[in-house]
């Protein structure tokens, strides 16, 4: 990384402050508003405020602002591989606290370390003391716009005016350095190129060691626990394989899955990296309108999330404190999950958003307030209040209020008692049915385990993240939906329910395994629940307990069948017969005969004190009446058997059909300068597996030198992964022109074999109804094969 001088930044602010851009861990870049200006590394792409961006989701979940001394001072990343602990950042939000973040080599985790510092750093625009005070919210950027201050849940930087504040996928960099209103879709062909010149070595390299082995890398798999590398990366095609958990893809995915980002977010990040800049194609007028339209909303929303955090600091939060004490959290942790307090007023939140340039059409739409007899008054009244952000931790959509236990509200309902909870109102950018509270903290969590733990209320997650189980997530205010087990089956294929053990638990389980069944999620499961308890009562019990609690979950079916059991009355032969058959409408879905019979072994047949044949037999009729009904799956579903790296055809490696089809195809893939010209006469008969002539038919369509191409043209995703396992995996034939044209010879010759032994098996079926001229053009036939296998496996055919 180079430095390069002569760079004057654009629109920094008069104060002299530095900007450190920081995109992935290890990379730093500093301005000087000077007439010179260092740069290391790719530029941000605004640069207009001090501001320095911390990495996020697995690496750091940190962000905040810099101001920094004349000489900036920041810990650079140790290059030590052996260091346990690798200082990653100095970072000061306006001259009284400094910020160190420390980072584990091994497990990622980081942790911030707090040092006083003893006057501003900044002494030409010093920020008041209240703001001083202000901690960023968790994954959230500080700016100082036109000397206030607002705190931005966003990673990408804000323009001067809020108003140009909006989603990287819908901007560009202007001219000026600013940001325009100005993008839908970034341009396909700047896709294209970023995706063929990123260094994918360097991406992947921040996330996990990366040693030579051969023509390319390989280290340990940062998506699953392992002690032996199993995770490959090709710099020649810009690919990455782990031949432990199957994922893999290329440099954009890579982002994509590692950090839990959308595509366009992914680009974004890339083009930062790469120093590569992109191109946005126009939106229409009527985009732009409704684009600006909830720019607007999510600035309400964030200006609103400033002023909760600011009114739980101030006198009026006391009480709002004192509970969320008593409920075990510090300020630190009220400061990490961006709580605040909705003062006890009609109108506060409305009447400062009003001072912000915020117009009331704005702010109700953004579900911040309603409209009553009174006029405009807040939606949250006296209330603790939990922000919600989107699913990438970028922009607050929504609050939850709790109200406070045994305070008596002066705006409260003239009669009964007012909600323990309340949500905000459905908006342009909040849909209850979407959206999950922490899954903007909980998907990294949820990606390495591959689980997401659901429970009910936001005390609940957030006393679980607080000790260490950071894949809880929870629902806002509404029963799970298709959309919410949608958006949990992109991060992990299974989903545990904390569940009560009741009536409604039941019920609840039911409903889950009909969403999941219908998004085609692989597993849900059940953590029951004491009588009376709930999961921050659990996590009261430490870590030991709630992992103890995570390893003894049970399948919803379990959860059903052991409730449907539990105090059935089995003293009588009816009252057997009517609770086994209690169970057939749960366990006639299930698709797998084998699995039902384990539960009617290990479940059923126990409680009713009969033989499990006896109720399988049974049971079986029923799964036959309800197929005839189209009720039950007509097939069991069987599950997928784990194959050997690279094995493409799925047939067994000792097949040497399979072997020799297997490497000829990863010769074509790996070395397709090595062909023969008889490769230009294979045909996909050749081939005997049906997923190898589906792969020959595909490449047999781009120029094989472009495996992107390749496996842009195969069918679906799990052709993708075989084919891109089988082109970065080991081969057995050494990359000679010689053993290559040997191979191609064989498999042609082999297909000749095939040839012979079906005009064999015609001859023995027909028998004597072939007459002499019939017998004589099958010999002619066969001496016609036999001499074209000869002269292949000779090396002189073409």
């Amino acid at each position: 990384m180079s430095a390069v001088a002569g760079r004057e930044p654009q629109g920094v602010p008069p104060c002299g402050l530095d900007v450190v851009h920081r995109p992935v861990a290890g990379r730093f870049l500093v301005l000087r508003p000077s007439a010179r200006a260092v740069v290391e590394g790719p530029p941000p792409p605004v640069v207009q405020h001090q501001a320095v961006e911390l990495g996020r989701g697995r690496r750091v979940g940190h962000q905040a602002v810099a101001c920094l001394r004349q000489s900036p001072t920041h810990v650079t990343r140790s290059q030590q591989s052996g260091s346990p602990q690798t200082p990653a950042h100095v970072l000061d939000d306006g001259g009284v606290r400094v910020e160190i973040v420390r980072q584990c080599i091994q497990c990622r985790l980081a942790r911030l370390e707090t040092l006083q510092q003893p006057q501003p750093v900044c002494r030409q625009q010093q920020p008041s003391q209240s703001v001083a005070k202000r901690q960023p919210l968790p994954g959230a950027l500080v700016v100082r716009l036109e000397r206030k201050w607002f705190v931005h849940s966003t990673r990408h930087y804000a323009a001067p005016s809020r108003s140009a504040r909006i989603h990287a996928a819908y901007t560009r960099p202007s001219a000026s350095g600013g940001r325009d209103l100005l993008a839908g879709r970034i341009n396909e062909d700047d896709i294209r190129t970023l995706r063929e010149r990123a260094d994918i070595a360097a991406v992947v390299g921040d996330y996990t060691s990366l040693k030579r082995a051969g023509g390319r890398l390989k280290g340990l798999c940062p998506f699953h626990e392992e002690r032996t590398p199993s995770f490959t990366v090709d710099p020649t095609h810009n690919l990455f394989h782990c031949f432990g958990c199957d994922e893999g893809g290329d440099v954009i995915s890579f982002l994509q899955k590692i950090e839990s980002l959308t595509f366009p977010e992914a680009v974004e990040r890339l083009s930062r990296l790469s120093n590569f800049p992109l191109r946005y194609e126009e939106l229409s007028p009527g985009q732009r309108k409704a684009l600006g339209r909830r720019t607007r909303l999510t600035d309400a929303l964030v200006a609103a999330a400033t002023f909760y955090r600011t009114q739980l600091e101030g006198p009026d939060g006391e009480a709002a404190r004192q509970y969320l004490a008593g409920r075990g959290l510090t300020r630190d942790d009220a400061q990490r999950f961006g709580l605040g307090w909705a003062p006890d007023r009609w109108d506060g939140l409305v009447r400062h958003l009003a001072q912000e340039g915020f117009e009331h059409s704005e702010i109700s739409d953004a579900g911040l307030a309603t409209i009553g007899r009174q006029g405009l008054t807040d939606r949250f009244r006296g209330r603790v209040v939990f922000p919600i952000y989107d699913a990438g931790g970028k922009d607050v959509v929504a609050f939850g209020g709790r109200i406070l236990p045994d305070v008596q509200l002066k705006t409260g309902p003239r009669e009964g008692q007012p909600p323990k909870y309340i949500n905000s109102s459905e908006s342009a950018v909040y849909k209850k049915s979407h959206t999950l509270y922490a899954l903007n903290w909980a998907r990294s969590e949820i990606t390495r385990r591959q689980v997401a733990l659901v429970v009910e209320g936001y005390m609940d997650v957030i006393a679980l993240h607080r000790l260490g189980v950071r894949h809880a997530v929870a629902t806002c205010g509404t029963a799970l939906t298709t959309d919410h087990f949608r958006a949990l089956e992109k991060f992990a294929p299974r989903v545990v329910l904390a569940l009560d053990a009741d009536a409604a638990g039941f019920a609840a389980a039911e409903r889950a395994r009909s969403l999941a069944e219908e998004v085609g999620l692989r597993e849900v499961s059940v953590l029951p629940l004491p009588e009376g308890r709930d999961p921050a009562d659990l996590a009261d019990e430490g870590v030991d307990a709630v992992e103890a609690a995570l390893h003894g979950t049970k399948t919803a079916v379990e959860f059903q069948i052991e409730h449907l059991l539990r105090g059935a009355d089995t003293a009588t032969p009816e009252g057997q017969t009517a609770t086994y058959r209690a169970t057939f409408p749960l366990l006639v879905r299930l698709p797998d005969r084998v699995l039902r019979y384990r539960y009617i072994r290990d479940l059923v047949a126990p409680a009713v004190r009969l033989s499990a044949d006896r109720i399988e037999q049974e049971l079986d009729a029923e799964v036959t009446a309800a197929r005839g009904r189209g009720s039950a799956p007509a097939v069991p579903e069987p599950a997928p058997a784990r194959r050997a790296p690279g094995d493409v055809t799925g047939g067994e490696p000792s097949d040497p059909q399979l072997i020799l089809e297997r490497e000829v195809l990863r010769t074509a893939l790996q070395h397709p300068q090595l062909l023969p010209s008889a490769w230009k006469l294979v045909t996909a008969e050749d081939f005997r597996a049906p997923l190898s002539r589906t792969l020959f038919e595909a490449m047999s369509d781009v120029q094989l030198e472009d495996l992107g191409a390749v496996l842009a043209a195969l069918p679906d995703d799990a052709m993708r992964s075989r084919v891109r396992a089988l082109a970065m995996s080991e081969s057995r034939v050494e990359p000679d022109a010689g053993h290559v044209a040997e191979l191609v010879a064989r498999l042609r010759a082999a297909a000749v074999e095939r040839e012979v032994g079906s005009l064999r098996d015609d001859m023995t079926r027909l028998g004597e109804q072939l007459g002499p001229e019939d017998r004589r053009r099958y010999v002619t036939a066969f001496e016609e094969l036999e001499r074209r296998r000869r002269t292949l496996l000779e090396g002189s055919d073409h």
